[in-house]
């Protein structure tokens, strides 16, 4: 068994640019302190390194209108990103597992992996699930143990198969109630939990550092769609001291 496995090389359904989704943590799982011992899966573009597709906007063809993309500008002929607010540190993860993809060492999944068991799997590490068919997140989650999964694309109806799979990943109170009329639990993440609290039929996330990191992602699964829960989880916006920098000027 390998490390990691290519489930998808095709179009992006939101964009039609060329996307793959490596999943990694077969062999060494992952160390992530947050979610815990879960396979994670990376939806990158084939063509484009993660670092730059952010800088030139490329990176609609994985993450779609998700509002903490940031913004795109050139300063000094260069392009850049400003202003995001996504907590994924894309040159770190997400840039090694696109070299390594570049460098060919990863094989491609046979959809079974000869009927292994698969321990908790994570549904876009970096990425929306919604970038990649259908049939991909059902093969990988088929023999699973658990699974995790957001989507910002919770609006299009194209992708409401999700509910049962992902959270509707919600950014406001009326983004939560606007999903949750939808038939879709929710993960809220609040600028300001000063000002923007927890909702009535939310429950903080165990994960966060507000709740004392008590469980991990592995440990709870609370956030694995519509199926078999209730309720919709809360968390106050987290991540480096450029993302939270970002977030305190928007919550401004």
């Amino acid at each position: 068994m390998a490390n990691g496995y290519i489930i998808y090389e095709g179009a992006s359904l939101l964009d039609g640019a060329p996307i793959v989704v490596i999943a990694t943590g077969f062999e060494s799982r992952s160390t992530n302190r947050k979610t815990g011992a879960m396979i994670q899966t990376y939806i990158l573009r084939q063509d484009i390194a993660p670092t730059d597709a952010i800088k030139t906007g490329d990176d609609a063809s994985i993450c779609g209108d998700c509002p903490h993309r940031g913004t795109t500008t050139t300063i000094d002929g260069q392009p850049k990103n400003i202003g995001r607010t996504c907590y994924v540190n894309v040159g770190q993860g997400a840039l090694a597992v696109w070299k390594a993809y570049k460098r060919g060492v990863y094989p491609l999944w046979d959809g079974y992996l000869t009927g292994t068991t698969l321990p908790f799997v994570r549904l876009g590490t970096y990425g929306d699930p919604a970038a990649a068919p259908a049939h991909v997140w059902e093969a990988i989650t088929r023999d699973a143990s658990g699974h995790t999964g957001y989507t910002h694309q919770w609006r299009d109806p194209r992708f409401a198969y999700l509910k049962t799979l992902c959270m509707a990943s919600a950014d406001t109170a009326e983004d939560a109630a606007q999903a949750q009329a939808m038939g879709w639990r929710t993960f809220r993440v609040s600028l300001d939990a000063a000002k923007d609290p927890m909702l009535k039929g939310e429950s903080l996330c165990p994960a966060s550092a507000e709740a004392g990191k008590k469980l991990t992602c592995a440990q709870c699964l609370a956030c694995g769609g519509a199926d078999g829960r209730r309720g919709s989880i809360y968390i106050p916006a987290h991540g480096g001291f450029a993302v939270m920098t970002n977030v305190r000027r928007r919550a401004a």
